[in-house]
C-alpha cells in the first residue's frame, strides 16, 4: 500500500522544515510531497537539499489552503497512491501517528483525523472532533465533555464525529474521489467543514483516532496582514457555509450573534481602531456576497491589509 502525505507551505519555511523532519524521522513508510503555495521563499530548495527523496511542487501563486491542498491530492491520485493525507505545515507528527490514521483509512468509506495537541503545550488538546453548534450551526471543536460522550479515550478505538479538522485529514484514494476536492471558493477557512459535510452527506464516516497524536502550532499563519485577511475569510466563508448547509433559523441566529456584532466586539476587546477596521472588513464581506466574489481576496483588500499591519 502506498501512502502520500501532502504538506502545504506559504511563507512558513521554518515550520515546514520541522514538520517534514518529524514525518521523515517518525513515519518513514509514508512518502512526502511538499508544496510551496507561491511564496518562493526557498523552502523547496531547502527540502530538496536535506531530503532528496521528498517530492516538491511549486504552484506559482497563492491558491489558498483549498487550492494548494487540492493540487497535492490530485498529484497523489494521479500517481496511484492508495491513501493521501493532507497535513498543515505547522504540525509535528508523533512517531507512529501516520501509521495509525492510514491503517484506519485504508479500507475506504471513512476519512480520519488524529487527536491534535497544542504544539507549545502538548498537555492540552486542540482538536478531538468537531460538531455544528446546536444553537446557531457554527462549526466548532467539541468540548472535552462532548468528546468523551462520543467515545474519546486516550488509548481507545476510533470514534465518529461530525466534522474533521483540515490540519490533518487522511482518506483512501477512492474516498477522495467520491467526496471530491476542497471547495476553492473558500480559499482559506471553513473549507474543511464544508468537505466534512459533503463527505457525511455522501455516506463517508468521519473518525478521530485518539491513539494518533500530532502537535499543531494553531494559526501561526495568521500574523501581519493575514490577521486582517483572516477576519475577512472567516466572516465571508462562515456566511457561505451557512447558506450551503444551515436552515434559515440558524442562518439568522448566526448572522445576529456571530457576524454583525464583530466590529463592536473587536472594538471592545482591542480598541476603537480595531473595531472600525473590522467594520470596514464586514462591508467588504457584504459586497463579496452581493457580487458572488469568492476565492482569494481582491488585490485592493490585500494591499489595505498590508497597510494596516504596517501601522
Amino acid at each position: 500500500m502506498r501512502s502520500l502525505v501532502v504538506v502545504l507551505s506559504f511563507h512558513g519555511a521554518e515550520d515546514t522544515l520541522a514538520c517534514v523532519d518529524s514525518v521523515v524521522r517518525g513515519s518513514p513508510a509514508h512518502d512526502l510531497l511538499v508544496i510551496d503555495n507561491g511564496s518562493f521563499d526557498g523552502v523547496l530548495e531547502q527540502v530538496a537539499a536535506r531530503w532528496p527523496h521528498v517530492e516538491t511542487l511549486q504552484t506559482g501563486t497563492n491558491l489558498g489552503f483549498s487550492g494548494g491542498m487540492n493540487a497535492g491530492v490530485a498529484a497523489g491520485l494521479q500517481d496511484g497512491y492508495d491513501v493521501v493525507t493532507v497535513l498543515n505545515n505547522d504540525t509535528l507528527v508523533d512517531h507512529g501517528a501516520l501509521d495509525e490514521v492510514v491503517g484506519v483509512a485504508a479500507g475506504g468509506g471513512v476519512a480520519v483525523s488524529p487527536r491534535v495537541l497544542y504544539r507549545d503545550d502538548p498537555s492540552r488538546t486542540w482538536f478531538e472532533g468537531g460538531r455544528l453548534d446546536p444553537d446557531d450551526g457554527l462549526p466548532r471543536h467539541m468540548t472535552p465533555h462532548e468528546a468523551a460522550a462520543a467515545g474519546a479515550r486516550d488509548e481507545g478505538d476510533p470514534y465518529a464525529v461530525d466534522l474533521l479538522a483540515g490540519c490533518c485529514v487522511t482518506a483512501s484514494a477512492a474516498t477522495w474521489r467520491d467526496v471530491g476536492p476542497f471547495d476553492e471558493r473558500y480559499f482559506l477557512d471553513f473549507e474543511d467543514s464544508d468537505w466534512s459535510m459533503r463527505a457525511r452527506s455522501g455516506g463517508t464516516a468521519l473518525l478521530v483516532v485518539p491513539r494518533a497524536r500530532i502537535r499543531h502550532g494553531v494559526s501561526r499563519s495568521f500574523t501581519g496582514a493575514y490577521a486582517y485577511l483572516g477576519t475577512y475569510y472567516y466572516l465571508r466563508n462562515l456566511l457561505l457555509f451557512a447558506s450551503t448547509w444551515l436552515p434559515a433559523r440558524q442562518r439568522r441566529r448566526l448572522l445576529r450573534t456571530r457576524v454583525l456584532p464583530a466590529p463592536v466586539r473587536d472594538g471592545r476587546e482591542h480598541g476603537l481602531r480595531a473595531g472600525l477596521r473590522t467594520g470596514r472588513i464586514l462591508t467588504d464581506v457584504a459586497l463579496a456576497r452581493l457580487r458572488g466574489s469568492y476565492g482569494r481576496a481582491s488585490v485592493r483588500l490585500e494591499r489595505r491589509a498590508q497597510r494596516w499591519s504596517a501601522g
